[in-house]
């Protein structure tokens, strides 16, 4: 299918750009002085930059359509990896931020074209196929990004994070068909209201949850902190607690992201099949609470290659597979001509969780001195949303809708 392979691409390219932040931190660390986990800040900025721009993906999709709008992202996000090149931490946190608004609105285009072009048997194997394409492109990161660093230095690897999106923008920009939406977004009426209470009004209605979907969003906000643990914290954690070299821990990262890889069109094809995406959510929390008691007992830089193999997969399914599954159930409860912007605004949403997830962290690494209290913190929410998803789950498959 043109379609997913055109939004497959440049998801992965946008992608790459995302986790390089993360691969960057150990040197960056190195070279300021400060902490890794400092550096790994920088997707609370990033989801800061999206919290803002993903709200807009309707109005930018009414105004340039999806080509462009997805190019421009692309682009933009490409320009904001020169801030990084001066190798301070503030630069790095305001390159991250920017990146964030052009990596908002691209996500859910290339999700609303997914979903427009496949019939709705189907749906759940053909997004979780589109999401594949960023654990994808974070596998091969991890595993290039390292090594080059350490022979061509740091710079090498954020020519190769911008060469990267660049080849996202203009393969967008050859292959237009493949990101104009059958259905585009209706126009919006004008708020009443003027100066701050109109822009107050429309920051209310950006993180306010639409009627019927509270459940999902709010277990897709414990998703979203989770993730931030398993795809940052566990890879800094293996680094600062268990004293991995940036080397071996960048072959976790990449382990971890091909468990993402394969894991999100399997769960994709299980919703197909079964229509429970509400118990695969369930399953893929109590998930999350194993994987952070085997990080906890087990990692240490003495641990056998397939204790870390089997952690790495672990920290995969749990952090890098619920996004398809959550996307998959909403898609069947919204009208196909509010898909681009309830995908942006639910993308808005968890922003939420995405952006407290590395300031809880760091705050209580800070307060408690290990990372076992913020752990065993989200280990406690995955079990209660495992036990309220399990409690709540309708009898008749969502497919059905």
């Amino acid at each position: 299918m043109p379609t997913l392979a055109g939004a497959f691409f440049t998801q992965m390219v946008a992608g790459f750009g995302f986790i390089a932040f993360s691969l960057l931190a150990p040197s960056l660390a190195g070279i300021t002085g400060l902490n890794e986990r400092d550096f790994g800040l920088a997707i609370t900025f990033i989801f800061i930059g999206t919290a803002i721009s993903s709200p807009l993906t309707g109005a930018l999709v009414r105004r340039f359509g999806g080509v462009y709008t997805v190019a421009f992202a692309l682009l933009f996000m490409a320009a904001t990896y020169l801030i990084v090149l001066a190798g301070s931490w503030p630069a790095t946190m305001l390159a991250a931020l920017l990146f964030g608004i052009g990596y908002g609105p691209q996500g859910p285009v290339g999700m609303t074209v997914v979903t427009e072009r496949t019939p709705p048997a189907r749906r759940g194997l053909f997004l979780a196929l589109r999401h594949s394409s960023q654990p994808f492109a974070a596998a091969i990161a991890g595993r290039v990004l390292p090594p080059l660093m350490v022979v061509a230095g740091w710079q090498a690897g954020v020519w190769t994070t911008i060469g990267a999106l660049l080849a996202g923008a203009l393969f967008t920009l050859m292959v237009p068909s493949l990101f104009r939406l059958e259905n585009p977004p209706a126009p919006q009426k004008t708020r009443s209201g003027i100066g701050g209470r109109r822009w107050l009004a429309a920051a209310f209605d950006t993180f306010t949850v639409p009627r019927g979907l509270g459940l999902l969003w709010g277990a897709g906000l414990v998703f979203a902190i989770n993730q931030i643990a398993m795809i940052v914290f566990a890879y800094l954690y293996l680094l600062e607690v268990a004293g991995l070299t940036p080397i071996a821990a960048g072959i976790f990262v990449s382990n971890m992201q091909f468990a993402g890889l394969f894991g999100r069109p399997l769960l994709g094809w299980f919703c197909d099949r079964t229509g429970q995406s509400q118990w695969v959510l369930a399953g893929l929390a109590v998930i999350g609470v194993f994987t952070i008691i085997a990080l906890l007992q087990f990692a240490s830089k003495d641990m056998p290659a397939w204790t870390l193999f089997a952690i790495s997969i672990a920290c995969g399914l749990s952090g890098q597979t619920w996004n398809s599954v959550f996307t998959t159930a909403m898609s069947y409860q919204v009208a196909p001509e509010r898909l681009a912007e309830m995908n942006g605004k639910a993308f808005s949403f968890l922003s939420l969780g995405w952006m407290a997830g590395a300031p809880f962290f760091w705050i209580l690494i800070e307060l408690s001195g290990g990372y076992d209290l913020p752990f065993g913190i989200i280990l406690v929410a995955n079990l209660a949303v495992a036990v309220i998803l399990v409690a709540t789950a309708r009898p008749k498959p969502e497919r059905s809708r």
